[in-house]
């Protein structure tokens, strides 16, 4: 069986490489709530950005990768029209998109669909640093589309491997129903997206309806909840939970800045 080149590059940020240059979903590599990463120059070859939505974390780098390599952004119109209008990109690099509509770029096919974010409880963030709750909301408020869609992304390399990229989308609100009209239209073969909080059932649960047969898992705010006092469900029993449901799947969980195949 084949294996699939990747970067997770921390955050929700999955870099794969292609043969006329790289796409990156939501690269961010700023230094933020105590965590610092990748670096500008990891994205020198990246000629595709996917943008899954306008949350600071998966947007306020976007537009400085967009800048120094000339990619293309495929996102909602609601963040293309934010990037031309704030930043300055000009419109032969946007690449807005509806919901299940596809886009051939740089050798990668590439159609969006909708997701449901969990609820956001702003106060809970005030229980723990006070400083980092305020940038999360200001960051958010005013230098973002916070209120743009939310999209994840189905994926074909140019090596023709199918991925589907949930990212925060593995909660109870992403139903059954949802998941099927996935799995029956793009055939995916590696699952990516992020575990958080106590949804370690709904992973599971993506993972067997989704019918993949490896997957990719990240924690994408580790370190804002750690300043925030906001706890997760550890891996190992987020991993045992997905087994008990899907005991054949092969399952990566990527330290930052890890380069690996799956």
């Amino acid at each position: 069986m084949s294996k699939t080149k990747m970067r997770y590059l921390g955050w929700s940020n999955i870099l794969i490489p292609g043969e006329r240059g790289d796409l990156v979903f939501d690269p961010f590599f700023r230094k933020m709530y105590g965590a610092k990463w990748a670096s500008l120059d990891d994205y020198d070859k990246v000629r595709v950005i996917c943008i899954s939505h306008g949350h600071h974390e998966h947007f306020m780098d976007s537009p400085v990768v967009a800048k120094k390599t000339g990619a293309k952004i495929v996102s909602s119109a609601e963040v293309c029209d934010y990037l031309r209008k704030h930043h300055d990109i000009p419109n032969d690099q946007l690449v807005p998109v509806l919901p299940f509509e596809d886009v051939e770029l740089d050798g990668f096919r590439i159609t969006p669909f909708d997701w449901h974010h969990r609820p956001i409880s702003y106060l809970n963030f005030f229980k723990g640093s006070v400083g980092a709750a305020f940038n999360f909301v200001s960051n958010n408020l005013l230098r973002a589309p916070w209120r743009a869609r939310y999209y994840g992304f189905a994926v074909t390399t140019p090596q023709g491997e199918s991925l589907l990229n949930l990212t925060e989308g593995m909660n109870p609100l992403f139903s059954d129903g949802e998941i099927d009209v996935l799995r029956q239209r793009f055939v995916p073969e590696i699952l990516i997206g992020g575990h958080q909080l106590v949804y370690e059932r709904d992973v599971a649960r993506c993972v067997q309806k989704s019918g993949v047969g490896k997957c990719v898992l990240y924690h994408p705010h580790e370190k804002l909840f750690g300043q925030m006092k906001i706890s997760s469900t550890p891996v190992g029993k987020v991993e045992e939970v997905v087994r008990g449901v899907a005991p054949d799947v092969e399952i990566k969980f990527p330290a930052p800045m890890e380069s690996f195949e799956i």
